[in-house]
């Protein structure tokens, strides 16, 4: 556990394995998930919902794979924006709930129409470069959402999670790397 301004943090991890869990338990990432969850990490599973555009039954055969793992949520990433493409995260946010997960990020990458704001999740309004970032969020980001950052200078992340626990993130990652996408998968959470 890190501390932060006198506040608890958590650090929790979403689990890429091959960007997906497989067909079936993998011994190997097993025992690894299991011993960071010894550790005291959280992990969320990572599911891809192709903004909208990945068929339901895929969606929920991956969910049901990574409820095989010591998982206790999921980080949906790719969702749509629009009102008309809430079903498919709607269905996905149910499906996960059904399963029992109690940790659900949705991933649109910039602020949504209202509606997702019903879904029950926590929605990730800013992905972007640190550039940006330090110098304000998007109309529409609020206090509780998750905020990715890239491109932050080494020597740069420390300010960078405190902007975060600042601007009242929920979630939070910062980033060396030029993209989100394939940098380590490191969440840290502010309580």
């Amino acid at each position: 556990m890190g501390r932060g301004r006198g506040r608890r943090c958590r650090r929790d991890r979403a689990a890429e394995h091959r960007r997906r869990p497989g067909s079936g338990l993998d011994p190997t990432w097993t025992a690894a998930t299991t011993r960071l969850v010894r550790a005291g990490a959280g992990l969320l599973g990572y599911v891809d919902l192709a903004f909208g555009a990945r068929p339901t039954e895929q969606v929920r055969a991956e969910l049901g794979r990574w409820a095989g793992y010591p998982v206790r949520g999921v980080f949906f990433d790719q969702a749509p924006t629009s009102p008309y493409s809430v079903g498919p995260v709607a269905v996905a946010v149910r499906a996960a709930r059904r399963i029992g997960f109690d940790t659900l990020l949705v991933n649109p990458g910039r602020p949504t129409d209202s509606i997702y704001r019903g879904l029950g999740a926590v929605l990730c309004t800013y992905e972007g470069p640190w550039e940006q970032y330090r110098h304000g969020t998007p109309e529409g980001v609020r206090p509780g959402d998750t905020h990715l950052v890239h491109s932050v200078p080494l020597d740069q992340i420390a300010a960078c999670h405190e902007l975060m626990r600042g601007r009242g993130a929920r979630f939070g990652l910062a980033v060396h790397e030029a993209s989100i996408h394939g940098a380590p998968a490191v969440v840290p959470v502010s309580v």
